[in-house]
């Protein structure tokens, strides 16, 4: 094989481990998706699995990180589109944006959160790969509040994340979208203070 090119073909199938895995963590849950499972589906061995990822939560790292950019990418775009001048305005359109998941049917919560979930106090790695996440949404959140002259962004920008996720898991809780509107409501008395 060509050494110029192995790099890139094991760039690949990682990434394609990590998609693989991402859909079954999804679908499943962390505890209930087994490495065996993941290196059948992909068809490499656990080994060469083992390779790339130094255990079954570095595998569960690298998916929250996949989710985390794609994620990320898809809320900054969504916000971008948005033909809303008014700043706090447009950060409140992330409330609309998972109102729509919910209605369409995306009732599996926060891929990052139930990572947390099914780890808590169990894998240090896992946590902070959340927790980096959760920063950059609320840092994003905080920057379009400054934007909007709210006092005190910073600290809104905590509560309104804290919305946000409480608003996650009681829809998945309830199967529908009112407490994400709910959540949205709270979050315009916070910002217009």
């Amino acid at each position: 094989m060509n050494k110029e090119l192995e790099p890139a073909s094991k760039s690949l199938k990682r990434d394609e481990m990590i998609k693989y895995a991402y859909d079954l963590f999804y679908k499943n849950g962390f505890h209930a998706t087994g490495v065996d499972t993941i290196a059948e589906g992909t068809g490499i061995s656990k080994r060469t699995l083992y390779k790339h990822f130094t255990s079954k939560e570095g595998l569960i790292v690298a998916t929250i990180d996949y989710y985390h950019a794609m994620r990320y990418e898809t809320i900054s775009g969504y916000l971008k589109k948005s033909t809303l001048k008014n700043p706090v305005e447009k950060i409140l359109v992330l409330f609309d944006f998972l109102a729509e998941l919910v209605d369409s049917g995306m009732l599996d919560g926060c891929f990052a959160m139930n990572a947390k979930t099914e780890y808590a106090n169990k894998a240090r790695e896992i946590e902070a790969a959340y927790e980096a996440y959760v920063a950059a949404v609320q840092q994003l959140i905080e920057l379009y509040l400054e934007e909007g002259n709210v006092t005190n962004s910073k600290s809104a920008a905590i509560q309104v994340v804290m919305l946000f996720e409480g608003a996650i898991i009681r829809s998945k809780a309830t199967g529908n979208s009112q407490s994400v509107r709910l959540a949205k409501e709270a979050a315009k008395l916070i910002c217009n203070q």
